[in-house]
């Protein structure tokens, strides 16, 4: 048999080598898990049938912690994206392209063969550093409607 038997002890140079590589691998870890910063999410919902289909999300940010701070910036910059982009929930208001925020939703429903939706408000919330999503306190100001992907006037 060609191995050393198992009560022989290592040589030097091989000792030396495996504390190396422990070390190196160790070193990759920790430098790993220290480029870790926390994030934010944020993003918008509606409820389709028995669930929640995001419509919107908005570019990841980095915020100070993920405790309480964190969060409450984090709240806090996603209510302010959400505002922005759908000025203040309008879902008729036109967008820089020339179609409703409305349109934008119908459209993006409508890439899931999701094209009749009816009476359904849009929600915001925020995720962060990987948690639960949690309400951001925002929504649309109108009920979203979307006929053939088509936005339009909700019918009661």
């Amino acid at each position: 048999m060609l191995g050393r038997p198992a009560s022989a002890s290592l040589h030097p140079r091989e000792k030396s080598f495996i504390m190396k590589v422990a070390l190196l691998l160790l070193a990759t870890i920790a430098a790993a898990s220290a480029q870790l910063e926390p994030w934010c999410r944020c993003a918008a919902f509606v409820t389709y049938e028995y669930m929640e289909m995001m419509v919107y999300e908005a570019p990841e940010v980095i915020i100070d912690s993920c405790e309480a701070d964190g969060a409450k910036q984090c709240k806090n910059r996603c209510i302010k994206e959400l505002n922005e982009i759908s000025y203040d929930g309008d879902l008729w208001a036109m967008t820089e392209k020339g179609i409703t925020v409305g349109q934008h939703v119908c459209t993006h429903l409508s890439r899931f063969f999701i094209t009749f939706f009816h009476n359904h408000v849009i929600y915001g919330y925020y995720e962060v550093c990987g948690g639960a999503w949690q309400y951001a306190g925002v929504q649309s100001q109108q009920m979203l409607c979307c006929n053939g992907g088509e936005h339009e006037h909700c019918v009661a």
